[in-house]
């Protein structure tokens, strides 16, 4: 009996830890690294939608230095990148979680359970 309440509680466990990755909308999985395009399509439109944009900074990229793929100002040998940020918010109802999905430069970063839905 002890067996089988802790294999419970480890499947359950586990099973919490994959939802972090991946999001279910229906039959299909969205996860880290797919596009807001693909997230949009199988997942539909959000609940609420938060953008903004942020800054990071680093050592200039050499790689990019000679292309337009990305916007880079250079500021005393630093190089300053902006980053469009997007977290679109679904909630499923109130038997499923509420889910936060971050878009980074329009690709999923993360997926965070922020409680039950309603």
């Amino acid at each position: 009996m002890r067996v089988k309440y802790l294999a419970s509680i480890f499947l359950i466990l586990l099973l919490m830890a994959e939802s972090a990755f991946a999001m279910r909308c229906g039959v299909k999985l969205v996860s880290k690294g797919d596009s807001q395009f693909k997230v949009y399509k199988i997942c539909g439109e959000p609940d609420f939608v938060e953008k903004r944009s942020v800054y990071r900074s680093g050592l200039p990229n050499a790689r990019y230095s000679d292309t337009h793929k990305r916007e880079e100002l250079l500021w005393h040998q630093r190089s300053y990148e902006e980053v469009r940020v997007e977290e679109w918010t679904y909630n499923f109802g109130p038997n499923r979680f509420i889910r936060r999905v971050r878009f980074e430069n329009g690709v999923v970063v993360k997926i965070d359970v922020q409680g039950r839905g309603y």
